[in-house]
Formats: C-alpha cells, sequence, structure tokens
C-alpha cells in the first residue's frame, strides 16, 4: 500500500470587490463637493464706466454710471425710456446681443432692470463685462 500524504486544500485566490467600490464611491463624493467649492468664472465686481467706450456702433453696450447715468453706447439715456431705446436699437442689429457694464459701485436693482430691459426689447443674448483679475 502507498504512502498517502494529506493534502491541505488550498482556498482559491480571489480579489474581494466591496471595499474597493466603496474607495472609488468616496473618492467621487469628494472630487463632486470639493469642485463645488471653487471659486466662480465670473467675478461680481463690475469694472468702472469711467472707461472710454471704444465698442464700435455695431454692438449694444449699456453703461451704467455711478451717478445714475445710462448709456447706450455713446447716448445718454434716461433709465425709464431704457427698453424703448434698446429695442429701436435692436430692430437694426442682426445679432440681438445686448453687452451691460457699469461701474462697480451701481446697485444691483439698477443692474436688475437694464438686464430686464435688454430682455423685454427683444434682446437674445445679454452680456456681462466685467474686468479679470490682475
Amino acid at each position: 500500500m502507498p504512502l498517502q500524504i494529506p493534502r491541505r486544500r488550498r482556498k482559491p485566490v480571489s480579489i474581494d470587490m466591496s471595499p474597493l467600490i466603496d474607495c472609488i464611491f468616496q473618492l467621487l463624493i469628494f472630487f463632486m463637493l470639493s469642485s463645488t467649492f471653487l471659486t466662480p468664472a465670473i467675478k461680481l465686481t463690475l469694472p468702472t464706466a469711467a472707461a472710454v467706450d471704444n465698442a464700435p456702433d455695431q454692438f449694444l453696450m449699456v453703461t451704467l454710471g455711478a451717478d445714475d447715468e445710462t448709456y447706450v453706447n455713446k447716448d445718454r439715456v434716461d433709465p425709464a425710456q431704457l427698453r424703448q431705446r434698446l429695442s429701436e436699437r435692436l430692430a437694426t442689429h442682426k445679432d440681438k446681443v445686448v453687452t451691460i457694464r457699469g461701474h462697480e459701485s451701481v446697485p444691483l436693482g439698477r443692474f436688475v432692470h437694464a438686464l430686464e430691459a435688454a430682455k423685454q426689447a427683444g434682446a437674445s443674448n445679454v452680456n456681462v463685462a466685467h474686468s479679470l483679475p490682475k
């Protein structure tokens, strides 16, 4: 009778995926939450209106001055008549784009009024001019 040596059976080698999946989900949550803490791309401090308006007449630029002054391109406009003046100008422009810029001390209410006037006048796109950090 031959000599029989008892052999131990080895467990099959396998990788448990549960901890790996848990780590991946935690990393995903971490990066999603940390990306919300990034600084916004558009600064809310608007540039000063004292700069010379070099935009050609093909663009519509609404400038809000610090002393309750409102300009459409280079023409001074009464704020109550802003929508009417913008609709007259937008009728002659092929692309209905209005850019709003203003002094950084302009109250938010005046800015919102200019934004609403541009939308009601028929602007398809309203841009906000701002300065970049130096």
